[in-house]
């Protein structure tokens, strides 16, 4: 059956439609910075008061069309200008930034590929991919997580604990983007809290890879 549609309530109903986008797009825009450019579902779905999820749909579709959202992976979004960092901590709550991620940061290696997020957790590993960024998430057991502290929000491996972790998840079989043995520069680790961290690794085999690695750098 056709069904005619007259030409002013065409009208209108396209401006609706546009205003409805800009009410979206300026409240993305407002809360953006607040949020690292990284929503979930939920957040969107708080943040335009939205209750149906067939039009909650509709309404994210819009914007990732515009380009002003991107789907990340199912149920998290990302604006154009986002922090990596923040992305990856609210994939993994409880996980720490570390390895590359922090001996870049840290000026103790060169850099890091651009679009990789390394980080810890307990538990399995877990990898995220897009196009856009790579978030590695590598397991560590319980005991062995520790070492980090909160910095804006997130939590962020002391420079120590950062190369405790690269040297642990090398001796486990991880290759990194960046040489162990030629690339890391130790001049900015503090030997006392190393020597502390240490102590509190259980596998001799590790405690002494790490202590003759350290040693033949200093």
């Amino acid at each position: 059956m056709c069904v005619h549609v007259d030409s002013k309530y065409r009208a209108e109903h396209v401006y609706d439609v546009v205003n409805a986008s800009a009410t979206d797009y300026r409240l993305l825009a407002t809360h953006a910075p607040l949020m690292g450019g990284v929503f979930s579902t939920s957040d969107l779905r708080a943040l335009f008061d939205e209750g149906r999820s067939v039009a909650l749909k509709r309404r994210i579709d819009a914007l990732v069309a515009e380009e002003l959202l991107a789907r990340f992976c199912r149920g998290f979004y990302t604006t154009p200008q986002y922090a990596p960092a923040v992305l990856a901590a609210r994939l993994n709550p409880t996980a720490y930034l570390s390895l590359g991620s922090i001996l870049a940061r840290e000026l103790m290696i060169g850099a890091v590929p651009l679009k990789t997020v390394q980080c810890v957790k307990t538990g399995p590993s877990r990898a995220y991919e897009s196009e856009a960024l790579s978030v590695v998430c590598l397991g560590l057991r319980r005991e062995l997580f520790f070492g980090f502290r909160v910095e804006d929000g997130l939590r962020v491996a002391l420079p120590e604990k950062a190369l405790l972790d690269t040297l642990y998840f090398h001796q486990h079989g991880h290759r990194f983007s960046f040489d162990i043995y030629s690339d890391i520069d130790l001049s900015r680790v503090n030997s006392k809290r190393l020597a502390q961290f240490l102590d509190r690794y259980r596998n001799p085999r590790f405690v002494r890879f790490a202590r003759d690695y350290v040693d033949a750098r200093t």
